[in-house]
């Protein structure tokens, strides 16, 4: 099955980054790179808000245009039927499972990434893909919540990204 890349792995593909092979490797094979809506959102804001340096801003910011430019990459729509599965979904989990664990951030900043990631969840399903994602934890809950609330449709598939 074909994977998504949650912005776990998307973030880290960058020339020496943890995941340049996985770039390289989809190169060599001619085989494309499928990038939800919500990880591109994700993405972008990394790159604006976290602005440290001018001049890694704008290297970081070449690489990220060039690579959204790339032939091999496609960005899968938030949809309607990504939409409506999302809306499901934080219906059910409205809260991010973060257990014993916080993510970085203020409380709205971690709702907002859980939003993010109901998001990427759905395009991926809806698309027809798998997740490939450095948070497994998390997109393993949101893989048994749309196997709970889709009985029968084959359930999201859920990668490990870590390298």
């Amino acid at each position: 099955m074909p994977q998504a890349w949650d912005t776990s792995v998307a973030s880290r593909a960058h020339g020496d980054g943890r995941h340049a092979d996985l770039v390289r490797q989809h190169e060599l094979a001619e085989r494309p790179i499928a990038l939800p809506a919500p990880t591109v959102q994700e993405l972008v804001y990394g790159l604006h808000a976290h602005i440290r340096l001018e001049s890694a801003f704008h290297a970081s910011a070449d690489w990220f245009a060039a690579f959204l430019e790339h032939s091999l990459v496609h960005v899968i729509p938030f949809d309607a039927a990504s939409a409506v599965l999302a809306g499901r979904l934080l219906a059910h989990l409205p809260h991010p499972p973060t257990g014993p664990r916080r993510r970085e951030g203020t409380r709205a900043r971690q709702r907002a990434a859980w939003a993010l990631d109901v998001q990427i969840a759905a395009c991926a399903f809806a698309g027809g893909y798998g997740v490939l994602t450095e948070n497994v934890d998390d997109f393993s809950v949101l893989r048994d919540a749309i196997a709970e609330l889709l009985p029968g449709v084959p359930p999201l598939v859920v990668s490990d990204g870590r390298i």
